[in-house]
């Protein structure tokens, strides 16, 4: 009988134990649709569809302030109401109608009506928008959803009102990684606005406070176009999300929003960061980098004009050719190239088969979904030529510059014609020349199409398409790509990343979420030697982003010319086996690498430094924690 009762017991126990995280999850919602949402993990409000107040449980820091002024943060719709002209925000305020609504204990709905217009009679209709907020039990995470009902629906909208800015931090995959503080200029504009698929890489915003902070998400994997709001005003910012209808928008009457998902870390950024990555790599399955790519340590900007491969034993006298990628841009016979066409220059055969009895490995340029308006094949493609989705303007590259003698037509890939052609040009070039990898220019470029679907299918589908059809006809093909985004990573092991513009702040979150799958090397870098206040930028952001190393050669006299110091000390950084960092950083003292005691000249005094510090922490050359063997041959290496 006592083992029945300490059963019975036992089984109380366990049941208040498996409630109690339930019985932390509460949900209430009042007349005007205020709505308090409180979990083990985080206690939030939300005003008029926008979250007003955040507490971090874990930590215990607040990261919004009480509300002051007019909120940045942002609840409704966007609406076109004439095809052509720009869109119109209908935000929700205390004059909004409200509905509520509880589906179930963790799930309720607020709706907001209105027929508010201003004197123009075309603006006179009726909006609803639809805000659902849930609890999900088994991740804690809080998830919005919105449905919005009006005519000419551009997008929906919700946002996080009254963020202190002067202690918590955003931190976006966008335009190769950035952080934006309280110190961020934030431009002309007084906002920051991130476009998905597009510069804002992946759907992720991570907030960041001093010993945690909250994030935001989606889980969508059908490429949704979205956006993000950074708005700032004094003390406070607000941070909006915002979901795309597809273009067109003369037809689009309704609109649901996707799934954002809203949780707290204790910690630092990486904690989410390493949370999305693992969801990104079930969801999308990325392509795994093959062997030689991992062990790339230089990619150069080959000389064309002429291809000459009288530079190629220089090359090799300065870098490890097996671990050097050749990037070739102008590859292709100019007097006769025109997009998608590409026939090789005459040298480029010689060329490729000199750089690969070196061990080099070769990737040229290509134009991913670019048609010159000069071809004649513009006439059969110009049916998928992308419009943008608010004017219907034809979109490209210098498309209306008469002076500019290279224009590029943007041509949808979800067209299955364009995608055959393209296909099968480089099937044979593939076979014909057997290059290592291949450089598609503009791939991350993904437009919400005023054309709508082509082939039923949307441009990100197409561009998926498009990479896993070149890779199929080019078997073992490495696919390169201009940035890297979701649409793009888990096809392309290789990605010019960008520079960062003036008032943007580089952060490795990026590099973080991509690199296991795609490695970031740098984007038309200029020569440090020749243009050193151009290459600051660039060099400041790369060594923050761990991008590649990568340098211009646009001639051989660059590799021999004694006051070319900082070009011929970044390849000898390279061939030391410096890393990243130390390489792209040539501007300290790249001449002297292996100058252990800092007389000025690497001799034996360096080498037996280096040998009696075996298994200590420092003089550490290579950066890899510890001194070993591999300091030592860096030593040797640099004797003079």
């Amino acid at each position: 009988m006592r083992n029945f009762w300490n059963k019975c017991v036992y089984i109380v126990i366990l049941q208040f134990v498996l409630i109690t995280p339930a019985l932390a999850n509460t949900l209430t919602v009042d007349e005007a649709g205020n709505v308090l949402a409180e979990t083990d993990r985080y206690r939030v409000r939300f005003k008029d569809g926008v979250l007003i107040h955040f507490h971090n449980k874990l930590t215990q820091e607040t990261y919004t302030l009480p509300p002051q002024g007019p909120s940045n943060g942002w609840s409704g719709l966007s609406i076109q109401h004439k095809e052509g002209e720009g869109d119109h925000s209908e935000l929700i305020d205390d004059t909004w109608e409200v509905e509520t609504r509880r589906f179930s204990p963790l799930s309720v709905e607020v709706a907001y009506h209105s027929d508010f217009s201003d004197y123009r009679p075309d603006y006179r209709f009726n909006k609803t928008v639809q805000i659902r907020i849930s609890i999900d039990a088994a991740t804690g995470d809080l998830v919005i959803q919105q449905h919005g009902i009006s005519k000419h629906i551009i997008s929906i909208l919700w946002g996080c009102g009254y963020l202190n800015r002067q202690q918590v931090d955003v931190i976006l995959p966008a335009g190769g990684g950035e952080i934006i503080d309280a110190s961020s200029e934030i431009g002309k504009r007084g906002f920051r606005h991130f476009e998905y698929p597009g510069r804002w890489e992946a759907q992720l915003a991570i907030l960041q406070g001093r010993d945690g902070g909250f994030f935001v998400r989606s889980t969508d994997t059908t490429f949704r176009f979205k956006a993000a709001y950074h708005v700032p005003s004094g003390e406070h910012f607000g941070m909006n999300f915002k979901t795309h209808n597809p273009a067109p928008f003369r037809d689009k009457h309704e609109i649901t929003s996707v799934e954002w998902r809203l949780n707290t870390y204790r910690g630092d950024w990486q904690v989410p960061a390493r949370i999305y990555q693992d969801w990104m790599e079930n969801a999308f399955q990325p392509k795994q980098l093959p062997t030689w790519v991992k062990d790339l340590e230089l990619v150069i900007y080959a000389p064309y004009n002429p291809l000459n491969t009288a530079i190629l034993p220089l090359f090799a006298e300065h870098i490890n050719p097996s671990t050097t990628l050749l990037y070739m841009i102008g590859w292709a016979d100019p007097t006769r190239t025109l997009e998608p066409d590409y026939p090789p220059d005459p040298e480029f055969g010689d060329f490729l088969k000199a750089a690969h009895s070196y061990g080099f490995r070769v990737m040229p340029r290509i134009t991913f979904h670019g048609c010159s308006p000069n071809s004649p094949l513009y006439p059969v493609f110009e049916k998928y030529h992308i419009r943008d989705p608010i004017t219907g303007r034809k979109v490209g590259h210098n498309l209306n510059d008469p002076t500019y003698d290279f224009p590029t037509a943007y041509i949808n890939p979800a067209a299955k014609e364009y995608r055959k052609y393209m296909v099968e040009q480089m099937k044979t070039l593939y076979e014909t020349y057997p290059i290592d990898a291949l450089h598609l220019d503009i791939n991350t470029s993904v437009d919400n199409d005023a054309n709508g679907l082509i082939d039923g299918l949307t441009a990100a589908e197409g561009n998926v398409l498009l990479h896993q059809e070149l890779a199929a006809a080019m078997p073992g093909i490495v696919l390169g790509g201009e940035g890297v985004h979701e649409v793009t990573f888990f096809n392309t092991n290789l990605a010019q990343q960008p520079r960062r513009s003036f008032n943007e702040q580089p952060h490795p979150i990026s590099s973080f979420l991509f690199s296991n799958w795609t490695i970031p090397y740098g984007f038309h870098v200029p020569n440090p030697d020749s243009e050193p206040e151009l290459y600051k930028p660039f060099q400041e952001a790369y060594v923050v982003w761990n991008v590649l190393p990568t340098i211009r050669i646009r001639a051989p006299w660059m590799l021999i010319e004694p006051h070319m110091v900082k070009t011929q000390g970044f390849l000898k950084s390279v061939r030391m086996g410096q890393t990243w960092e130390q390489t792209w950083n040539i501007d300290v003292a790249m001449d002297v690498v292996g100058d252990v005691n800092g007389d000025g000249v690497v001799n034996i005094q360096d080498l037996v430094i280096v040998a009696n510090a075996f298994g200590k922490a420092e003089p550490d050359l290579n950066g890899d924690g510890v001194v070993n063997i591999q300091d030592l041959v860096i030593v040797a290496n640099a004797f003079e």
